[in-house]
């Protein structure tokens, strides 16, 4: 969520992290469900209300 919140793209998330650019979207379209937020946008916003990221 880190990297989503500084604006990085799915292939820099990859290559940060050593994983596919598929796995990150996988990553993401989970969290948007356990979130409950429908984009990155939204992820960001909720993981700041919650103190997910500070």
């Amino acid at each position: 969520m880190t990297l989503v919140a500084r604006g990085t793209a799915n292939r820099e998330i990859a290559r940060e992290l050593f994983i596919s650019e598929a796995t990150v979207k996988t990553h993401l379209t989970h969290l948007y469900t356990k979130l409950g937020a429908k984009d990155r946008a939204a992820a960001v916003a909720i993981a700041y209300e919650r103190g997910i990221l500070g």
